[in-house]
């Protein structure tokens, strides 16, 4: 998930050890190390090496895949692209960035307002990452930074031990307790209409069972097709079934050469390097192939269009190379003509690196070259990343991908922490600032190592799928409203243009509402008839609240009749 250079990162991080290594003697350098381990935190028994372990990668190396299956695949991927070709030459929606913005975000999507993000995968056996209270994490990243990392190297060696190397994750994700109906109960009492699992991170590992890959839960580890329990469960709730994957590249993948030897691309599909011994727990289960693209991303994740009939792709990994080049049209234009006629389908703005001409004047706080905020049917935001570009006045459709924790990935560090999860009214003032502003939330939630949603995030679901009950009528399916969100109150209107919703983030005895009311307005509270006292000031209108609502904890909403 998060957008880093990770090349100018390996790079920086080798540079870093040489000069370091030039620097101090290798004793020196050894009492470093063991310094850092000792100080590494210790991890509790459920997140550290098990007594019992004992090593497993896939039975094959990458030469004898390559051996008995390279050319098998990219025979299969030839006839998935032939396919993929035909349909989007014959179909409406074609591999054009002019295309993709000729596609309309679909109603349910905007009425939706609330997703589930669902963030789980090897990582998460770990569920660690460098813990700095308050801030936001990355525990998704750790089989990366388990071997590139100085602080996540140390708790690594602490816990796991130097022999256990990051895909050695891979065979301990089972999922035990992983149960997906259960899940899906428990989102649609939260009041989501939409799921959407991490399904392939960027180490390339697969939830789902894939024809291009042995890296995946059916050929390794759990031996179970999460993806598919998870989309017969969705739909037997009536959510939305969204696809996550990092389509655009992955940290490392073998290439074969036309020698028949092989090489790796490291941040693929970027710079190859001769192939090295490491690789074989980097990229294990990977099946080498020419063309990293044609060869295996666009048939890997149009297979998974064929197969599961996803509702959403949120494609990912966007940042490093040319969105004409990386497949992503490809694939966004046959998910469209997959679905023409049937349903609606979404898919985000996380497509690729732009051209200088198509982000000209954007990206003027911090400087970006992807795609995101220009192109896909909703625009992606993550912590507040790209702000800068979400200006409700020229509304586009666009969602939040945030978590009720700071982590992306469980951290087992945060369970000691309740201030890393947001109470329900720091959560509601939250996604009601996000909704004022013409957004959705995608709501992340972190599994724990066996598939279970940690006790205290199960809690704060249930408490938001009680606050919507009571007031959802001001979130589901309405539309922007000016002044949008202030610090007292954030305002939005349904869609049809009746009412107008005020949610009272900071309640008092008297809240004044700056949105556009006829002079004689009925105020309510939201599921009440009886209307409030209300008087003029200048534009503004003054509202009297009933005590129990002046003295509440959480935010309430009031209704306001416009027609």
């Amino acid at each position: 998930m998060k957008t880093l250079m990770i090349a100018s990162v390996m790079a920086a991080g080798m540079a870093l050890a040489a000069t370091v290594e030039n620097a101090a003697p290798a004793d020196d350098l050894a009492r470093m190390k063991q310094k850092a381990v000792a100080e590494a935190p210790l991890a509790p028994p459920g997140y550290r090496r098990p007594a019992d372990w004992k090593p497993v990668l896939y039975r094959k190396g990458l030469r004898e895949i390559a051996n008995d299956h390279s050319k098998e695949v990219m025979a299969r991927a030839a006839k998935q692209m032939k396919k993929v070709d035909a349909v989007n030459a014959a179909g409406k929606w074609k591999a054009t960035g002019a295309s993709i913005d000729a596609h309309k975000c679909p109603e349910w999507f905007v009425d939706a307002k609330l997703g589930i993000f669902i963030d789980w995968g090897p990582w998460s056996i770990a569920s660690w990452c460098p813990y700095v209270k308050g801030k936001r994490l990355y525990p998704d990243w750790y089989e990366y930074r388990c071997r590139t990392d100085k602080a996540t190297i140390a708790y690594h060696e602490k816990n796991w031990g130097p022999d256990f190397k990051s895909d050695h994750l891979l065979d301990l994700f089972r999922g035990r307790k992983f149960d997906a109906p259960a899940l899906m109960s428990v989102f649609k009492k939260c009041g989501a209409k939409y799921v959407v699992p991490f399904l392939k991170h960027h180490s390339g590992f697969c939830l789902w069972d894939c024809s291009y890959t042995f890296r995946d839960t059916v050929d390794m580890g759990a031996h179970r097709d999460f993806a598919r329990e998870m989309a017969n469960a969705c739909r037997a709730e009536g959510l939305k079934f969204g696809l996550y994957a990092s389509q655009a590249g992955e940290w490392e993948y073998p290439i074969l050469q036309d020698d028949g030897s092989i090489k790796i691309a490291v941040s693929c599909p970027g710079n190859l390097q001769p192939y090295s011994p490491d690789m074989e727990w980097k990229a294990s289960g990977k099946v080498a192939v020419k063309d990293f693209v044609r060869d295996y991303i666009v048939p890997q994740t149009t297979e998974f269009i064929d197969k599961y009939d996803p509702d959403i792709f949120w494609g990912d990994y966007d940042w490093m190379t040319p969105a004409e080049s990386n497949g992503s049209y490809d694939i966004v234009a046959y998910l469209y003509n997959h679905a023409e006629g049937r349903k609606e389908v979404a898919t985000n703005d996380r497509l690729g690196k732009a051209r200088p001409e198509e982000i000209k004047g954007r990206f003027t706080k911090r400087p970006r070259t992807w795609l995101r905020t220009v192109r896909g049917d909703f625009y992606t935001d993550e912590w507040g990343d790209t702000e800068e570009c979400l200006d409700p006045a020229k509304w586009h459709p666009w969602e939040s991908c945030s978590g009720i924790s700071k982590a992306y990935g469980n951290h087992w560090m945060e369970n000691a922490d309740p201030g890393m999860v947001m109470d329900d009214r720091a959560f509601v003032i939250h996604f009601a600032d996000i909704v004022a502003r013409g957004g959705n939330l995608l709501l992340l939630v972190n599994l724990d190592p066996q598939g279970e949603i940690p006790a205290m995030q199960k809690e704060r679901l249930l408490q938001i799928g009680k606050w919507l009950g009571r007031w959802g009528e001001a979130i589901y399916a309405t539309r922007i409203l000016a002044p949008f969100n202030t610090k007292a109150i954030d305002y939005v209107q349904s869609k049809d243009g009746r009412f107008a919703y005020a949610i009272v983030k900071e309640p008092a005895a008297e809240v004044t509402l700056a949105c556009a009311l006829p002079e004689k307005v009925k105020v309510t509270v939201l599921g009440s008839n009886a209307p409030l006292a209300t008087r003029r000031d200048g534009a503004n209108t003054v509202v009297s609240v009933p005590g129990e609502f002046a003295a509440a904890k959480v935010p309430f909403a009031l209704k306001c009749t416009l027609k």
